[in-house]
Parts: structure tokens; C-alpha cells; sequence
């Protein structure tokens, strides 16, 4: 079995936060899977992406519906201004 990717998040077990929101990157694009069981939306795996992103510095700037069941999100370090 591959290891899974840490850009595609379909569970909030074992959360990849420090290989996503490392210091040396500027931004991020992830897919966060918002409909996991039988269509109904749930945001709580998202909120907890944004949760562990605005800890690291990163801010959700962007997201965009993929699938009905995908919120792909763009996350971008803030600035040191």
C-alpha cells in the first residue's frame, strides 16, 4: 500500500500539518474532503485544516468546490510586513 498523498485530506487522523504548513513555503493548495458519508457536507475536517493552518501561519485564501464532495483551498504564509 503507498503512503497517502499529504495534498488530498479525507480524514483528520493524523493530520499531516507539519509536512503541509512547513516554514519554508509560501503557499499550499490542498483538496479537504467535506462530504465523507452518503453526500451530507461536513466542515468539520475543514475546520480543523484552517484550525492547524492559522496555528502554522498560513491563512486560507482561496477554495474552490470540486466534485461536490472537495473543497480544494489555497493557503498562503503571512506576510512578515
Amino acid at each position: 500500500m503507498s503512503d497517502p498523498v499529504p495534498y488530498v485530506i479525507d480524514t483528520g487522523e493524523n493530520l499531516p500539518v507539519e509536512a503541509l504548513f512547513s516554514g519554508d513555503r509560501d503557499q499550499v493548495v490542498v483538496a479537504v474532503r467535506i462530504t465523507p458519508v452518503y453526500g451530507q457536507v461536513d466542515l468539520g475536517l475543514l475546520a480543523k485544516v484552517v484550525d492547524e493552518a492559522n496555528q502554522r501561519d498560513f491563512a486560507l485564501v482561496r477554495e474552490q468546490l470540486f466534485r461536490d464532495e472537495w473543497l480544494l483551498c489555497v493557503f498562503e504564509a503571512y506576510d512578515e510586513d
